[in-house]
């Protein structure tokens, strides 16, 4: 029951907020956390997709947990560590790939005919010892 007025305070105090995107919903040390940030991450979050969902509050309290662990691991120079990098340059390509290969289907192009084009007009060298 608390948590269910706990969630209404936070929406009507939400429904008072201006429409300031920039307007803070938290303070997280230096960081600021949005009304637009706050309401695309809780938007995007699985919680809201299933039959339990999460008051906003709930989602703002683990949003500030979540800062507060990330802050603490860049203090540790774990955004520097050679496995996180590795990690971001990964998801960076994969990201990257999908957004190409759904633009090009969004144009109708014929993705292998597209990718064949793309060889075509490249230089491409493969070391066969390293395949047999």
């Amino acid at each position: 029951m608390r948590c269910v007025l706990l969630g209404m305070c936070v929406l009507l105090l939400g429904g008072c907020l201006t429409p300031d995107s920039k307007k803070a919903v938290a303070q997280v040390n230096n960081y600021t956390i949005t009304v637009d940030e706050f309401n695309d991450a809780y938007k995007a979050s699985p919680h809201t997709a299933f039959t339990y969902t999460q008051t906003r509050a709930e989602f703002l309290n683990n949003m500030i947990n979540q800062k507060l662990i990330l802050l603490d691991a860049e203090a540790h120079g774990l955004d520097r560590n050679k496995e996180f990098l590795n990690m971001v340059e990964r998801f960076w390509q994969q990201s990257l790939l999908t957004l190409a290969l759904k633009e090009k289907s969004k144009e109708g192009v014929n993705l292998d005919k597209w990718v064949a084009d793309l060889r075509k007009n490249s230089l491409v060298k493969i070391n066969q010892e390293y395949i047999q």
